[in-house]
């Protein structure tokens, strides 16, 4: 028997029919909280096929929520938004030629291909390692997503709107739980800040981490408005409005961070205030430039003579002294510890432990996603210890990505990395001279400034953690994309 077209599109109506007809009894039978789950899951996918910003945009969303709730078969909601980009991804590849992933994807590529290759060569847990590297391909799998959705010329501003959208209010909810958590004091004992206070984590879980987290969010508001005010729409009801949202959204951010009470996402959104400054200003020539940077160090010695001065509160200023502390390196194992030091010498604990695991092995590392492994190691006669008494105990990370990298994946590793953040930093730049309207331009603006707020953090911390490469990774992908030339030609209805 021979098919037709129209014979196969009306056998095809019947298999829709058929499909629903059983997808409506099984919820009709399940459980209550099994229909719920299914219902939701069924208007994602709905929202995937639909168009391919959408599941980029719930996996943004996701991320603050991410250990929050479970779904069936102990996937968390993060992860199964990472099985709807796939989806529509493969459905894209089906229905379109694939198009060039521009250089951060390259540089992106090459970076997990050396995370491959460290934990092929590992002698510690495989396990581990390709555990590392799928996490890096996550990044890879959301910026080739977001980068293709935004190719096409009729549907980009408003595919930019959504996902610029969802970058800001996904990490201000978060915020504002954050700063209720430093108001009311609810949180573990050992956040306390005194006062009755606590440092805010949000739902990340974790102080340091909630302010990285946030430091790949404010920029983009400040940069957002920045571009606006440029306008001087001044007399339009859109205007004001846009700039409001965009300022409540910056407020909560910036005040979460702050009520972080984090040493490392402070510093680093110094940089990323930085970054914006000069780049804000580079369109107005040198010496406006000039200026930032006067302004800038005029604004460092007022706080230090502040900080000098004792008006500020008590923990607030031990709080900032403590900055520079950290910033100088001794040896953790000839420090006699005290309740006022233990923080600072654990920290230098762990960045000594990763020196000693790039004097292992220096090319290839101990292997990635092995740093705790490689510290909690059994040590036998004749052989030196990684870890420094009295820390026995790993806490995740070197609290330096950069020698976190390089002990991990050895210097071939590190040097990937540097890569990878060179080329989004040329992109970044690149897109600030691209840019032509106001949103591009508060998009390249205020992701220079993520760049930054991320390169400066990752100097204390490991900011590509619990799937926050998510939203760098989207970041990366608005940056790369501003470039009109670039863009493919309009999707098929």
């Amino acid at each position: 028997m021979r098919f037709s077209p129209a014979n196969w599109q009306n056998w095809s109506q019947w298999w829709w029919l058929a499909g629903a007809v059983t997808i409506g009894v099984g919820l009709a039978i399940a459980p209550p909280l099994t229909t719920v789950w299914w219902l939701l899951g069924l208007v994602a996918l709905g929202l995937a096929l639909a168009d391919p910003v959408w599941p980029v945009a719930l996996a943004i969303l996701s991320v603050p929520f991410q250990q929050l709730v479970e779904l069936p078969g102990g996937l968390s909601v993060t992860q199964f938004c990472f099985g709807l980009v796939a989806l529509r991804l493969l459905w894209q590849v089906v229905r379109q030629s694939w198009p060039r992933p521009g250089l951060p994807g390259i540089a992106l590529f090459g970076l997990i291909w050396t995370l491959g290759l460290a934990a092929v060569l590992t002698p510690l847990s495989r396990i581990e390692a390709i555990k590392e590297t799928l996490r890096w391909g996550t990044v890879l799998l959301i910026y080739l997503a977001a980068d293709w959705a935004l190719r096409d010329p009729s549907r980009v501003a408003w595919r930019r709107a959504v996902l610029i959208t969802c970058l800001l209010v996904a990490p201000a909810v978060t915020a504002l739980i954050g700063i209720g958590q430093f108001l009311t004091g609810i949180g573990p004992e050992s956040f306390a800040i005194g006062n009755g206070r606590v440092r805010a984590y949000g739902t990340i879980g974790q102080p340091n981490s909630f302010a990285g987290y946030l430091n790949q969010a404010w920029p983009l508001a400040v940069g957002m408005a920045l571009a606006l005010l440029e306008t001087r729409q001044w007399r339009t009801a859109r205007f004001w409005g846009t700039l409001c949202i965009i300022g409540m959204a910056g407020i909560s951010l910036i005040g979460g961070l702050l009520a972080s009470f984090s040493r490392g996402g402070w510093l680093g959104a110094a940089v990323g205030v930085l970054a914006i400054g000069v780049t804000f200003a580079g369109r107005y020539g040198r010496s406006m430039i000039g200026n930032v940077i006067t302004v800038t160090l005029m604004t460092g010695l007022s706080g230090l003579i502040l900080l000098n001065s004792g008006l500020l509160p008590a923990s607030l200023s031990n709080r900032l002294t403590s900055i520079i502390e950290n910033l100088r390196p001794f040896d953790a194992r000839g420090v006699e510890i005290t309740p006022a030091n233990f923080a600072i010498v654990e920290r230098m604990a762990h960045l000594q432990a990763a020196l000693h695991m790039i004097e292992e092995r220096p090319l290839f590392g101990v292997g990635p996603g092995n740093f705790s492994v490689a510290y909690e190691r059994l040590v036998y006669s004749g052989e030196t210890a990684t870890w420094i008494k009295p820390w026995y105990d790993s806490r995740g990370h070197a609290h330096n990505y950069y020698l976190h990298i390089a002990a991990e994946s050895g210097l071939i590793g590190a040097t990937a990395y540097l890569i990878f953040l060179g080329s989004v930093w040329y992109t970044a730049i690149r897109a600030v001279r691209h840019a032509q309207d106001w949103m591009t331009r508060g998009i390249a603006i205020g992701g220079l400034g993520v760049v930054g707020a991320l390169s400066g953090h990752n100097l204390f911390e490991n900011l590509h953690v619990l799937n926050m490469g998510v939203q760098f990774g989207v970041v990366i992908a608005l940056l790369a994309t501003i470039n009109a030339g670039r863009l493919l030609r309009p999707e098929p209805e």
